[in-house]
């Protein structure tokens, strides 16, 4: 079976070189939403770290019953490892992806929406809950910055060896069909 994470996608070639470093890493192909084009043979796996539209979009196109990263088995006790102080995810008003981020019962604040990251998300350390580096990561670096933080921003998660670790095996169980709604440690 031929594996591809099915990303959002940017134009931002940090972004692009990200993508493919993991992917090479994990010895799976990917493809990016704005251009999916669906191939044979391929089992295709939306990976977003939480439900909204784009996620929804991608599960729409590829055909997958793969849920997003909150929900996958073990992730709220990977980012738990982290030690942060506080969450930063990219956020939004979508209802649903508030909810996800909002069931991992971790200090959270968001880029776009409230809580959004200010004097009070100031802390040691700040994990920003987003994949790769690019605008994103960059936006929640700035925001973080001029709200006055001068803890330590971890990195995006592609570039933890620990989460590739991590992703690989959740995959694995979750491509088994081991997946339930629950969030199990794997």
């Amino acid at each position: 079976m031929r594996i591809a994470l099915l990303l959002h996608g940017s134009r931002d070639p940090k972004y692009v070189d990200s993508v493919e470093a993991f992917a090479k890493r994990l010895g799976v192909g990917y493809a990016f939403l704005k251009d999916f084009e669906r191939r044979p043979g391929v089992v295709y796996v939306p990976v977003f770290v939480a439900s909204g539209g784009d996620y929804r979009r991608a599960v729409q196109l590829s055909g997958s019953s793969v849920p997003p990263l909150v929900r996958w088995p073990g992730f709220g006790e990977y980012l738990k490892s982290l030690g942060a102080d506080v969450y930063i995810f990219h956020g939004g008003d979508d209802e649903e992806y508030i909810s996800d981020v909002r069931s991992l019962g971790l200090p959270y604040a968001f880029l776009e929406g409230a809580p959004s990251i200010g004097p009070e998300s100031c802390g040691g350390t700040a994990a920003p809950v987003v994949l790769t580096r690019g605008v994103i990561y960059e936006r929640i670096e700035a925001a973080w910055r001029s709200a006055g933080c001068g803890g330590e921003l971890l990195p995006p998660l592609f570039e933890q060896e620990e989460f590739a670790a991590y992703f690989s095996r959740a995959l694995k169980l979750l491509l088994a069909g081991g997946y339930s709604d629950e969030l199990l440690p794997i």
